[in-house]
């Protein structure tokens, strides 16, 4: 299992174009991909879980990562949503 803490500092948070990008990242992945936000755990793959989440600017997130590929996922999905921050 592979845990990163991440700060999302994207204005609009992981809302709508962010979201539908990483749930079709996290879809090409074999492992389990999930985002602790607020006491919650939140399914990455599923757009209604992630966009229900509400995680807005300024957020802290874990990503928590775990199957035979987590390593290479969690770079990846990592990567993505500090791409958001530019």
């Amino acid at each position: 299992m592979v845990e990163k803490e991440i700060m999302v500092n994207n204005p609009t948070g992981l809302h709508a174009r962010p979201a539908s990008q990483l749930v079709a990242l996290a879809g090409k992945f074999k492992s389990k991909v999930t985002i602790q936000f607020n006491g919650k755990s939140v399914n990455v793959k599923s757009m209604l879980s992630l966009l229900g989440a509400g995680i807005k600017k300024s957020s802290q997130i874990v990503l928590v990562v775990e199957g035979e590929d987590e390593t290479e996922a969690a770079e990846a999905i990592s990567a993505l949503i500090h791409s958001f921050d530019e």
